[in-house]
């Protein structure tokens, strides 16, 4: 349940969504310009979360956690969860930081993948330092200059993949709902993600550190 709870909170940290009017998606500078402008994106947001995991090994546990998001630009996320089990206590208060997209770089080497073609660009990034993960691979709507789908291969064999839709809000899209794929040599489970009660006011998201 650890490793589910931990894989499901880093692949369903919701990735930013970017322009309406997108540049030619063709190149990786024009992809990672258009997820980093994301005017469609709020500078931070709070909203009520419900995370429905599901197990495919043994224990074959379902469980689903209600708790709270936020996010602050460029992409610092944090989740606290409500009543969360004993066994997955060390996560009920979590944080992760994506980074900006424009110093992936700095981190990642970025290619097209050789699956992407200028209507439905692929970004491939490579962790320039050793890491569990092999690769990820970022589907973009070019329409829209959002993040739909984004595949971890890791070393170990492993494969999560995350879906994300999304949803207009008060001339904002958030991310409304995901669902992720785990599949490792050690933990296999689905899970889905639905955000709900959106609120970018100050008295909402600044309660959060």
């Amino acid at each position: 349940m650890r490793t589910v709870l931990l894989a499901a909170l880093l692949a369903l940290a919701p990735c930013a969504a970017a322009a309406d009017e997108a540049p030619s998606l063709a190149t990786v500078p024009a992809v990672l310009a258009a997820l980093s402008a994301s005017p469609e994106q709020s500078e931070e947001y709070k909203a009520s979360v419900a995370l429905r995991v599901r197990l495919r090994v043994f224990p074959f546990i379902r469980v689903t956690l209600h708790g709270d998001s936020w996010y602050k630009r460029p992409g610092l996320y944090r989740f606290v969860f409500r009543g969360v089990p004993l066994i997955a206590r060390a996560f009920s208060d979590m944080k992760y930081d994506l980074g900006d997209p424009a110093r992936w770089p700095e981190r990642y080497d970025i290619a097209l993948a050789p699956q992407s073609t200028p209507a439905a660009p692929i970004l491939r990034l490579v962790p320039k330092s050793p890491v569990m993960v092999r690769t990820l691979d970022v589907a973009i709507d070019p329409a829209h200059g959002r993040i739909v789908k984004a595949i971890w291969s890791r070393n170990d064999g492993g494969v999560i993949t995350l879906v994300q839709t999304y949803a207009p809000i008060s001339g904002h899209a958030y991310v409304a709902k995901q669902t992720a794929k785990i599949d490792l040599p050690r933990m296999k489970a689905d899970l889905e993600a639905e955000y709900s009660d959106f609120s970018a006011t100050e008295a909402s998201v600044g309660v959060a550190p």
